[in-house]
């Protein structure tokens, strides 16, 4: 019976953690039942705490900003500044050289080109020679030499004269124009006749009857424009310096036509590629100072550059001293270091005194 009851009774250790697991149950349910009451107040505390952080290192960068800002505006402005002036500077650098290549090629174009001569002057005929005659001189125009070598002058002669019955009488007459050199030599002539314009009597009439009212108004007059083509010369060596008219009477008579007024007209007509040059003269200026405007460039920046570039010369020159004294500072630790080597170690030696017994 006894030991019926010894195997019916509970084990003391199984009692003793039966109650363990209780305690230990019922301690698991207040910690989560106090960590679920109290972790809403850790979440605030650390929401505070990180708003804190944030606002005290706001605080200290808008403390911070106003130097910062003003250092960087600063640096910005003075940087700006300076390329504002460089860019000043290079551009009249720029410029300068443009107007030198500029006035360089229009320079060269002008001494190329030559433009076309165009005279027009009043000839005075002398009647008191047997044979009338006019000089016109290019020094009147203050110029030595009137037509460039290698023009062709054109040389025509305008004679305003008078439908007199004289005029119509005469018929008639010789025309003869020479260019003269400046030795008084001639070096062109040309003889050739001329006549005023014949009218009949009845169309001289009816234009009298339809032009009255302007011819007694004043407004027309009874006269011709005769215009003759005297000659064409190629100008060369020796130079034109003046053409003379001579008008001469027809064979075996002494008249002479009577005029209001004589003009001698020059033109000149270049070479084909002086005459091209001359039609495009200002796309050849430009094309010109434009080939130029580079080497100009290159020579301004090569042989004024110390004027032109003060700042960067003389920071080359001390950035090329500074070179030299570290070079010069090398040379020196080199040599040393080289005297150094060859100089020679002193050796010293020990004797050792054995003693023999």
């Amino acid at each position: 019976m006894e030991e019926l009851d010894m195997d019916l009774k509970i084990p003391e250790p199984l009692r003793a953690d039966w109650f363990m697991a209780l305690v230990n149950i019922q301690a698991d349910l207040i910690y989560n039942a106090l960590v679920v009451l109290t972790s809403p107040l850790f979440l605030l505390y650390r929401s505070y705490r990180r708003a804190t952080d944030t606002i005290s290192t706001a605080e200290k960068a808008v403390k911070r900003a106003p130097s910062r800002i003003k250092g960087g505006a600063g640096r910005v402005v003075r940087r700006t500044w300076f390329g504002i002036m460089g860019a000043c500077h290079v551009s009249m650098v720029m410029v300068l050289a443009m107007i030198i290549a500029a006035v360089v090629g229009v320079g060269l174009v002008n001494l190329y080109v030559e433009k076309p001569v165009v005279v027009r002057e009043r000839l005075f005929f002398d009647y008191t020679e047997d044979n009338p005659s006019a000089v016109f001189s290019f020094d009147k125009r203050k110029r030595p030499f009137g037509v460039p070598v290698g023009h062709k002058a054109h040389v025509s002669l305008v004679l305003w004269m008078p439908e007199s019955d004289f005029n119509r009488r005469l018929g008639l007459f010789q025309l003869k124009v020479e260019l003269l050199s400046l030795k008084g030599e001639t070096i062109a002539r040309s003889s050739q006749p001329c006549m005023l314009r014949f009218r009949s009597k009845p169309i001289r009439l009816a234009r009298t009857f339809v032009m009255s009212v302007p011819l007694i108004a004043g407004i027309a007059n009874e006269a011709q424009t005769m215009t003759i083509d005297a000659l064409m010369h190629q100008e060369k060596w020796p130079r034109t310096k003046a053409v003379r008219a001579t008008l001469m009477p027809r064979a075996q008579t002494r008249l002479l036509p009577q005029l209001y007024e004589a003009e001698v007209v020059i033109t000149s007509k270049p070479p084909w590629t002086k005459r091209m040059a001359y039609n495009w003269k200002w796309t050849i200026c430009v094309w010109t100072s434009m080939c130029l405007y580079v080497p100009t460039l290159i020579t301004l920046l090569w042989c004024f550059r110390s004027i032109l570039f003060p700042y960067s010369t003389s920071r080359t020159v001390m950035e090329s001293e500074n070179l030299e004294i570290e070079a010069v500072e090398e040379e020196v630790i080199e040599r040393r270091l080289r005297e150094r080597r060859n100089k020679p170690r002193r050796r010293t030696f020990t004797t050792t005194q054995q003693t023999y017994t």
